[in-house]
């Protein structure tokens, strides 16, 4: 019985961590609800303040919003946007950063997300910050016969365009702060396979252990 029970908790924990970063990151039109002080990528009355999405060649990836008149509100800052509890939340997958975006008496800023905010937003993720690497190589444990969920967390001045995983599979998402790790081994995060001290390339050794 006690199985039984045990089995459900873990079934019901499952589900709510995959519903936890079920966040709609494809590309769309935007709105700000004066009222609620609230973004959604749906409009909700008639006073919303829209802004429309647009990607252009040769931006870097980067996107832009842009007001109806035609007046850019928003960009080139962020290459993935998104909407979660009302909030406009952009990351910067070239630089691994995270931003939410404010509208304030006309004006759209932005701001970094802290690493708590994070947690909330990614409760199943484990966050590793830029920081905590010691000579470009960091090791990380995960529990053997187990997947562990990387948030890798850009808190220094470093950026990483053009930056890739070897091997790739760590990254199907394609949004570059994301990793999975299911076994042991190394991953290398590097500009075009090369290491040199302008574009120095990151290391992760992945180990097993029985217990953590």
């Amino acid at each position: 019985m006690k199985n039984i029970i045990w089995l459900i908790v873990m079934l019901l924990l499952s589900i709510n961590m995959v519903l936890a970063s079920d966040y709609n990151y494809k590309p769309k039109d935007v709105y700000y609800n004066l009222q609620t002080a609230s973004w959604s990528d749906k409009k909700q009355s008639d006073n919303d303040i829209a802004l429309k999405f647009k990607n252009f060649v040769g931006s870097g990836g980067f996107n832009e919003y842009y007001y109806d008149n035609g007046k850019l509100a928003i960009g080139p800052c962020t290459n993935v946007e998104f909407i979660a509890d009302g909030k406009l939340i952009g990351i910067n997958g070239h630089d691994l950063k995270f931003v939410k975006y404010n509208y304030n008496n006309g004006r759209i800023s932005s701001e970094y997300l802290t690493e708590q905010e994070l947690k909330k937003l990614y409760p199943e993720y484990e966050i590793v910050k830029i920081s905590q690497f010691k000579n470009n190589e960091i090791t990380i444990n995960k529990k053997i016969f187990t997947k562990k969920r990387v948030l890798l967390l850009n808190d220094t001045k470093e950026s990483f365009y053009k930056y890739s995983y070897k091997p790739a599979g760590v990254n199907r998402s394609g949004i570059k702060p994301f990793i999975n790790l299911s076994h042991s081994g190394k991953i290398v995060f590097s500009h075009y396979g090369v290491d040199t001290e302008l574009f120095p390339a990151l290391k992760i050794h992945v180990k097993n252990k029985f217990r953590i």
